[in-house]
């Protein structure tokens, strides 16, 4: 059988995809939204993996809100550290660079820029978290 897949290694599949397309410059709507699924989906990991097996985790799972999940995080595994100014930067995008409608915008470089920050600075947490929590390391192209 092939990889177990997890939000984490899902995570991580779209990072390298993503990670290309940021080194070759592009800007695009695709990027911004994909950000923040890619800092959800750390996130989600963080959560399925590391709370308490009595806390129920199925609403929040189903979030696509990264302060949402944050809070989650603050109040179930307050000893996970990350700035959520820094995630909440890619929060948002997931509808308004997705669908039109009254919110939705075309992205540019400012907001590629920030998005990527959220998501190497959330891989950067959940694997330094990751590490500190388990005898076994997940592998990560670091």
């Amino acid at each position: 059988m092939g990889e177990e897949l997890t939000y984490f290694s899902m995570a991580e599949n779209d990072y390298q995809y993503l990670s290309e397309d940021v080194a070759r410059g592009r800007v695009g709507n695709l990027i911004c939204y994909s950000a923040q699924n890619i800092c959800e989906r750390y996130l989600k990991h963080v959560i399925a993996e590391y709370t308490d097996p009595s806390v129920d985790t199925t609403t929040i799972l189903r979030s696509h809100s990264l302060r949402t999940l944050l809070r989650f995080l603050k109040t179930y595994l307050p000893d996970f550290i990350i700035d959520l100014n820094i995630v909440s930067k890619a929060d948002g995008y997931y509808f308004t660079a997705r669908y039109p409608g009254v919110d939705a915008y075309n992205v540019d470089k400012s907001d590629v820029d920030q998005c990527w920050e959220a998501v190497t600075y959330t891989r950067e947490c959940v694997i330094d978290y990751m590490k500190q929590n388990s005898g076994e390391e997940e592998s990560s192209d670091r």
